[in-house]
């Protein structure tokens, strides 16, 4: 079973599908965060990180978010 890295904008209209899945979110300066998705509200998207806490990062600042999809091979 292999992996591909998926890279979607931040405004991406798949964003909601994404849903419970674990993501990084990587912002205009550079910084990468990674955690589990939580869903989107009021332009800014919500992550659980590693200790579970809940994360809210503005659209605005997103570059990109990247997951892995597994793949039939």
């Amino acid at each position: 079973m292999g992996k591909r890295l998926v890279r979607l904008p931040a405004t991406d209209p798949a964003l909601p599908g994404l849903t419970g899945k674990h993501l990084n979110v990587v912002l205009r300066n550079g910084v990468t965060y990674a955690g589990r998705l939580l869903g989107q509200e009021n332009q800014e998207l919500i992550l659980e990180d590693g200790l579970l806490r809940e994360r809210r990062y503005p659209v605005r600042d997103i570059e990109e978010i990247v997951y892995d999809k597994t793949t039939a091979f």
